[in-house]
């Protein structure tokens, strides 16, 4: 059978949370007070991305600088990249964060040609100083995420891959719960929702 990897990227193969960093960087005290209605339940990731561009500046380039600087793979990333690549096995990203960093990053690092697609939010910086968040890959249905990943995991599976996901977030969960094997980062709350709901994985 195919076998096909789709990957979560802030905190899951970076050590670091840039859009977090980039949250609290500009939100300040407004980014703990909408993240905690995001850990209560009362909103979704897709409002906390709102909520926090409204606080962005409209300059890319230095938000990308920030993201350099906190970007920090974790150990095997790119050996693992490279195997899956040398074994035939597509790695996509999905991530839902703010997107706009993941491709330049991979790109400084030599990784973008290892990559088979990425699935993210956009980022949109428009006339004046308005800076907003698109989210191409939303189900209309949801206002949970932003981005869909449980719909990414579905399409490869109809494709007639065994998909493989790796995550470390509480979104991960829509993903992880459609895929063949989870393997789930070790304290953070994917592997906290597998263990508390009798779902087998692979902790890391």
């Amino acid at each position: 059978m195919k076998m096909a990897y789709v990957v979560d990227f802030d905190g899951t193969v970076t050590r670091t949370d840039i859009t977090s960093i980039l949250a609290k960087k500009y939100a300040g005290s407004a980014a703990s007070e909408v993240y905690r209605f995001y850990r209560e339940g009362k909103i979704g990731m897709k409002r906390w991305l709102e909520e926090m561009v409204r606080h962005f500046p409209a300059d890319r380039e230095q938000m990308l600088a920030i993201a350099f600087e906190a970007a920090d793979f974790e150990p095997g990333f790119a050996q693992f990249l490279k195997f899956a690549h040398d074994s035939g096995r597509p790695v996509y990203i999905a991530s839902d964060g703010f997107g706009f960093y993941i491709e330049p990053i991979l790109e400084r690092y030599g990784l973008l040609k290892y990559i088979s697609g990425i699935h993210s939010n956009m980022l949109i910086i428009g006339s004046g100083d308005s800076v907003t968040i698109e989210t191409p890959h939303a189900n209309p249905t949801c206002d949970i995420c932003g981005n869909c990943k449980a719909s990414h995991v579905v399409e490869l599976k109809k494709k007639g891959y065994r998909v493989i996901y790796i995550g470390n977030g509480f979104n991960d969960r829509f993903g992880a719960s459609h895929a063949d094997l989870i393997f789930a980062r070790t304290g953070d709350r994917l592997a906290e929702y597998c263990a508390a709901n009798n779902i087998l994985f692979v902790p890391f």
